[in-house]
C-alpha cells in the first residue's frame, strides 16, 4: 500500500516587505515536510520585495513554487479568489502565511499533513508576536457552527484545499461589492469553515507574527483594539453577516443527524452538572482548609466533579486517560480553590513534570492563567507534553539539564532553571511536584534558591508536594526558614500531602 502522500500549498502575499520577506521564505525552506508549493504574490510593492522573493524561491523552490506580481494593490481577498484558486491543484491543503510574518516550528507543516491525511478538514496553531505576546487560538467545539464561537483560528491557519475551492466570490467582497481589504484572514477563513466541523486545533505556537510592522493596520489606527483596527473590526462584521455556508463534512458522519444526536445528549448531561455544580457555588469561594461534609461526603463528591468536569473538562479528560498520575476528587478540589487564592489568573512554575503537572496545568489554563513545566528527566517531559495535547490542554513543557546546587548544608543536582526561555519570569506560585522515588525528590529543597529569579518579587506562593516524605518536608522548612525568616510555612498543607510557603 503505497504512503499518503499530503502536498502543502503555501500562500504568501506581501506588499512592500523587503524587510521581512526573506525570514518568512527561509522559514517555509527549512520545514521538514518534503511536499510544498509556495504560492508568493507581491501586491504591487515598490520595494525590493519582489526581487529577494524571486531570488528565495528559484533557490529553495526550484520547480515547487509560483510567483506572481499583481498590477495593482489587489489585496489579500482578492489574490486569494484569482491567484490562490488557480493554484489549488498544487496542494492538497493550504497554509496561509504573510510576507512580513514566519514559521518558528520547523515540523509544522508535517504534523498538519498528518492531521489531515487522518481525516481533518481544517487544522491551526497558536501564535506569539514578535514583541513576545501570546494569541488566543483555541479550539472550536465540532458540535457547533463555527460563527457565534469568536475569532480562534488567525495563525497558523490551513484547510483543504477542496473547501476553498468551494467559496463563491460575494464572500470575499464588502457590502459595497467591493473587495474587502481588511479583515481578509477572517473573510477567507469563515465559509470555510461552514463546510465542515472536522476542525483540529493544534495547541502549539507555531507561527510569529511580526505586530510591530507599521504597515500593519493596527499600526494604522490610533484607535486600534490590540491588533484590530477599526477597519478591520467593521470588516469582520460584514463577514459574520453573510450567511454561513452549507456544511457537508460533519464530525460524526456524512449527514447531521450524528451530531445533532452527541450535541443533544451533551446538552442533557450539562444540563445535569449544571444543577449538580450549584450546590458548589459556595464552596468555591472557600478556602481550602474546609473540610469535607462527612455525613454527605457522596453529595459532596458528585458535586465537587460535576463542577470541576463543567469548568475544566480538560481535567476530566486526563483524570480517565489511563495514566498513573491522577488526584482524587478531594485533592483536586483543593488545588482548585487553591489556584484562586490571588485576585488575577495565576502563573506557575512548576519543577520536576511530576503527578500534579497535568491536571494543575490544565486547572490553571481554564482559569486563564500561565503555566511552565521544567524538567530535567527528558522521557518524563516528552510523556508530560504528549499527555496533555492528548487531552486538549496548550502544553508548555521545557527540558532543562541538571545543575549542582547547595543551600545551609543540602548540596545536590536540581533542574537548571537558568536555562529556561529570559521571558520566563514573573511567576506566582512555585510549584516542586518531583515524581515518587526520583533521586530529584530528595533534592527538591534546592528549588526556591535556584527559582527566586523567576518569581515574582512582590509575592509568591510555593508548594512542595511529598505526600510520602515527612523528612524531605521538614527539611524544607528547616532549610528555608533559616535561609528567609519572612516566609510563612504551612507544613501539613493539603491534608499532610504537601509543605506551603507564602512569600509576601
Amino acid at each position: 500500500m503505497k504512503p499518503i502522500v499530503t502536498r502543502a500549498l503555501i500562500y504568501m502575499t506581501g506588499r512592500n516587505c523587503e524587510r521581512y520577506v526573506r525570514a518568512a521564505i527561509e522559514s517555509v525552506a527549512w520545514q521538514t515536510h518534503p511536499h510544498i508549493h509556495l504560492l508568493f504574490v507581491d501586491d504591487c510593492s515598490d520595494d525590493g520585495t519582489t526581487a529577494i522573493a524571486r531570488s528565495l524561491l528559484a533557490r529553495h523552490f526550484s520547480g515547487r513554487h509560483t510567483l506572481v506580481r499583481n498590477p495593482e494593490p489587489w489585496g489579500k481577498a482578492r489574490s486569494a479568489h484569482v491567484h490562490l484558486r488557480e493554484a489549488l491543484p498544487h496542494g492538497d491543503f493550504v497554509a496561509i502565511l504573510d510576507a512580513d510574518d514566519q514559521l518558528i516550528r520547523a515540523s509544522i507543516l508535517a504534523e498538519m499533513a498528518a492531521h489531515y491525511a487522518a481525516g481533518y478538514d481544517v487544522v491551526w496553531t497558536n501564535f506569539e508576536t514578535d514583541g513576545g505576546g501570546i494569541g488566543a487560538n483555541g479550539p472550536l467545539d465540532p458540535l457547533l457552527a463555527p460563527r457565534g464561537q469568536g475569532w480562534r483560528t488567525s495563525h497558523f491557519f490551513s484547510f483543504r484545499a477542496e473547501l476553498f475551492a468551494n467559496v463563491p466570490e460575494d464572500y470575499l467582497r464588502d457590502d459595497r461589492d467591493e473587495w474587502f481589504a481588511a479583515a481578509c484572514d477572517f473573510a477567507i477563513a469563515f465559509p470555510v469553515l461552514d463546510q465542515t466541523r472536522r476542525y483540529k486545533f493544534m495547541p502549539v505556537r507555531a507561527y510569529r507574527y511580526t505586530a510591530s510592522n507599521p504597515a500593519s493596520h493596527h499600526n494604522a489606527d490610533p484607535q486600534s483594539v490590540g491588533l484590530s483596527s477599526r477597519r478591520q473590526r467593521a470588516s469582520a462584521q460584514q463577514v459574520l453577516a453573510k450567511p454561513a455556508l452549507a456544511c457537508t463534512r460533519w464530525a460524526f458522519g456524512d449527514q447531521a443527524g450524528a451530531d445533532e444526536a452527541m450535541l443533544g445528549l451533551r446538552q442533557h448531561l450539562r444540563s445535569d452538572m449544571h444543577a449538580l455544580g450549584q450546590k458548589m457555588d459556595g464552596l468555591a469561594r472557600m478556602p481550602v482548609s474546609v473540610p469535607e461534609p462527612a455525613s454527605d461526603a457522596d453529595t459532596w463528591t458528585q458535586a465537587a466533579a460535576a463542577t470541576l468536569a463543567q469548568r475544566c473538562p480538560q481535567l476530566l479528560a486526563l483524570m480517565m486517560d489511563g495514566s498513573a498520575d491522577k488526584l482524587s476528587i478531594s485533592d483536586a478540589w483543593r488545588w482548585w480553590t487553591w489556584l484562586q487564592a490571588c485576585d488575577r489568573p495565576p502563573t506557575v512554575l512548576e519543577v520536576g513534570a511530576g503527578p500534579l503537572a497535568a491536571p494543575v496545568q490544565a486547572m490553571v489554563q481554564a482559569l486563564g492563567g500561565r503555566f511552565l513545566s521544567a524538567c530535567s528527566d527528558r522521557e518524563r517531559s516528552v510523556a508530560l507534553w504528549a499527555r496533555l495535547n492528548a487531552a486538549g490542554v496548550a502544553a508548555d513543557v521545557i527540558h532543562v539539564p541538571l545543575a549542582d546546587a547547595a543551600i545551609d548544608g543540602y548540596e545536590g543536582r536540581v533542574a537548571d532553571l537558568s536555562a529556561l526561555p529570559s521571558d520566563a519570569t514573573g511567576f506566582d506560585i512555585l510549584l516542586t511536584s518531583m515524581s515518587e522515588g526520583s533521586a530529584a525528590l530528595t533534592d527538591s529543597v534546592l528549588t526556591l534558591p535556584m527559582a527566586v529569579e523567576r518569581l515574582d518579587p512582590k509575592g509568591f506562593r510555593v508548594c512542595v508536594w511529598a505526600p510520602d516524605d515527612t523528612a524531605r518536608r521538614k527539611d524544607v522548612v528547616s532549610a528555608w526558614s533559616a535561609l528567609a525568616p519572612e516566609l510563612q510555612f504551612t507544613e501539613n498543607a493539603f491534608a499532610g500531602r504537601a509543605v506551603c510557603v507564602h512569600a509576601a
